[in-house]
């Protein structure tokens, strides 16, 4: 966010004193109306809503409503507000009197604002309270410390649990539906991350849970292919922000994998809007989502360059503009050995593991559920930024499974080797990319009937030895530290001196080069059950004398951790 004076400038432009600035729920001036709570946790939305009766041809874009915030600290930000029609998702670009302003506080104490028209519309002001109270974990970015892992607000190192969610026509199903059976189950289960396709929904609305009450509506495009200022679906914002809300309130980070351009799910074609009409989408669309702290990754589609000025990248430049917040920014690249994630609009990696043992991708299409072509691509698509595998063929079920014959063994091998690449990972234990169902055999992976628990279990195995039995964010991949193994089989995760961890499928024997000292807290896990077994203390002479190591036995898959102390 952007520093400034401490005094706030009125829309006639004179600077207004911060105790003429009051809270109330109800604030009318000569131009309108606003009305909005005191008080907010921090990291989580304010909202409040300002009412324009003006007349105007299209209200999304003949007007703009501008607002400047001050910090309790004396910061200004700069943002924008939004129409919103009705306020209750009716409405078009020429009915409708309600606009929106939203903002993500990060200090606590009393925040001010001060609103204007673009048109010279007599603006506003008002002021809320932000609270330690019910606050939220705030912005995922890059670990200030090892750029290799996500941390909120760059400060607090968070391991990422990740589920791929692919209900792109939920939006459309009862909300509480949604929440009791898709939403709490993850929440249950531990995790604080999902992968979504109805965030920016433009395609694929018979993707629902079919198992769930209908659909109250399919029409959940948001515009129309070229559109998107004259034919916005207001209705599809507020369904979108109903799942935002409870997932931001809930500390569930939201990334977007289908992104702004549906044409590659025969949606409305990025391309198709002139360069006017996407800087208006990108400055509506930061409007109305950048206040969800959750918001953890705007991604173009999946898929695409990385470097088209007229796609992703120039996406990725609008956003750097208008997104004060600072979300993670990212494209998918299918073949990250060739990558443009050290360009500056990039903020992470998106991932896929294509194109690692050859360029031509009929001739590996049979590695793809290897879980070494998953750890290259990690390691690949590192350029200083944390690395996300967004579409691990031998991670999803849900489409991969069948096409490259992948396993449950293949997923769990393959979710250890993004970890010990450094990176995080998404999945998903559910069958169909379209029957899609919430419960059963062939739904989420958390119910007797499917047989993906197992998978499910395993990924709670990693996360628990992650959070708990490593300080992850003080990592490094250090397969380089490895001898007397296999090549691509056996992986480390290292703190040299300090700490080591190491992924050996299928009882693998291995030598590790370790810094001189003495290792007392050490275990071997099975990653399939979770069952541990000490491992006597040891001394290492240093890394030109490997320390060899034989695991418990060949029938699973271990983890050894090497500690010095707790």
């Amino acid at each position: 966010m952007v520093a400034g004076i401490v005094t706030l400038i009125s829309s006639a432009g004179y600077a207004i004193p911060a105790g003429n600035i009051s809270v109330k729920n109800t604030d009318r001036t000569a131009a309108g109306e606003v009305a909005a709570s005191n008080k907010v946790g921090r990291y989580r939305t304010f909202e409040a809503t300002i009412r324009n009766n003006k007349n105007y041809a299209n209200k999304f874009t003949d007007v703009e409503l501008l607002v400047q915030y001050q910090a309790p600290s004396g910061r200004l930000i700069d943002f924008r507000g939004f129409f919103d029609g009705d306020g209750t998702g009716s409405g078009n670009m020429s009915t409708g009197n309600v606009w929106k302003i939203r903002f993500m506080p990060d200090e606590p104490g009393q925040w001010r604002y001060v609103y204007r028209w673009s048109d010279g519309t007599k603006g506003g002001r008002g002021s809320f309270t932000c609270t330690r109270e019910g606050e939220g974990k705030g912005v995922l970015q890059a670990y200030a410390k090892n750029p290799r892992w996500f941390a909120y607000n760059g400060t607090e190192p968070v391991w990422l649990k990740s589920y791929y969610e692919t209900g792109h026509g939920s939006i459309g199903q009862d909300f509480n539906w949604i929440v009791d059976n898709v939403y709490s189950k993850f929440k249950e289960h531990g995790y604080n991350h999902l992968q979504v396709n109805w965030l920016l929904s433009l395609c694929c609305f018979k993707q629902y849970y079919l198992d769930g009450p209908a659909p109250e509506t399919l029409n959940l495009s948001l515009y129309e292919e070229g559109k998107a200022s004259t034919t916005m679906n207001l209705d599809v914002w507020r369904r979108m922000e109903q799942h935002m809300s409870w997932l931001n309130n809930n500390d569930i980070n939201v990334h977007m994998f289908l992104g702004v351009d549906g044409s590659r799910n025969e949606g409305p074609a990025w391309e198709k809007l002139s360069p006017e009409e996407k800087e208006f989408f990108v400055r509506y669309m930061t409007a109305r989502l950048a206040p969800y702290a959750n918001l953890a990754g705007w991604n173009f589609v999946w898929e695409v360059d990385g470097n088209r000025e007229s796609h992703e990248l120039g996406l990725a430049r609008l956003l750097q503009k208008y997104d004060v917040f600072n979300h993670l920014r990212t494209y998918e690249d299918e073949f990250p050995r060739e990558n443009h994630y050290n360009l500056p609009e990039y903020s992470f990696a998106a991932v896929e593991n294509h194109q690692i043992a050859s360029s031509e991708k009929s001739e590996e299409r049979n590695l793809w559920r290897d879980a070494w072509t998953h750890h290259m691509a990690c390691l690949l698509g590192y350029e200083g930024k944390p690395v996300f595998m967004s579409e691990g063929n031998a991670l999803w079920r849900r489409f991969w499974h069948e096409r490259v014959n992948a396993t449950q063994d293949d997923l769990r091998r393959s979710a250890w080797a993004c970890a010990t690449a450094g990176a995080s990972f998404t999945w998903n234990g559910h069958a169909k990319e379209y029957e899609l169902y919430a419960g059963g055999e062939s739904g989420l992976p958390f119910n007797d009937k499917n047989p993906f628990t197992a998978s499910e279990r395993a990924v709670d195995i990693l996360a628990e030895v992650m959070r708990k039995d490593v300080q992850f964010e003080r990592m490094q991949p250090n397969d380089e530290l490895l001898a007397e193994h296999q090549t691509l089989r056996v992986y480390a995760l290292a703190e040299p001196g300090k700490q080591y961890l190491v992924f050996a499928p299928q009882g693998e024997h291995f030598a590790l080069k370790l810094e001189k000292g003495t290792y007392r807290k050490n275990s071997w896990i099975d990653t399939k059950t979770g069952r541990r077994i000490e491992a006597a203390p040891l001394s290492a002479e240093g890394p030109e004398k490997p320390v060899k190591f034989v695991t418990p036995d060949a029938s699973t898959d271990w983890v050894l951790i090497l500690k010095t102390k707790e």
